[in-house]
């Protein structure tokens, strides 16, 4: 009996917990602050800023920061709602490198610029480090 082949496993990387509370409180408030001044008579910017804020955080807790695909050796950005918003490493021509400190993805003309891991939780990263670090192990 044949087992089918194995899904390819993506990795995925959250914000740190402190960006979606953060946003989602501050979000609420200002709205709140916004829905009162309207009641009284003047406008604030909090009734525009406020869901934004909201529609910034809430997303946030479940979203991924970052997702990895090991068989392609693809590094994507996602944006706090969720859609794609930046592509690093194979699929764009780039080779992704971790060094011991940072990860980094090096350009076709040889420049190198890093990749922001700081909103990351390190839990989470550290399996992406460990397989961008087995891939280039492999490519020596």
């Amino acid at each position: 009996m044949a087992y089918p082949p194995a899904q390819p496993q993506i990795l995925k990387v959250r914000y740190k917990l402190w960006f979606p509370v953060l946003c989602t409180v501050v979000g609420g408030v200002l709205a709140l602050v916004g829905l009162l001044n309207l009641m009284v008579g003047s406008f604030t910017v909090g009734v525009v800023t406020g869901p934004v804020l909201l529609l910034i955080g809430i997303p946030s807790f479940v979203n991924p920061y970052l997702s990895y695909e090991p068989a392609t050796g693809g590094l994507y950005a996602h944006s706090p709602l969720g859609y794609r918003a930046a592509t690093y490493g194979a699929p764009k021509g780039e080779r992704l490198w971790f060094d011991g400190t940072n990860l980094l993805r090096i350009k076709a003309d040889g420049t190198q610029k890093r990749v922001n891991v700081k909103l990351c939780r390190p839990e989470e990263v550290a399996p992406v480090l460990q397989a961008v670090a087995a891939a280039q192990q492999q490519a020596q």
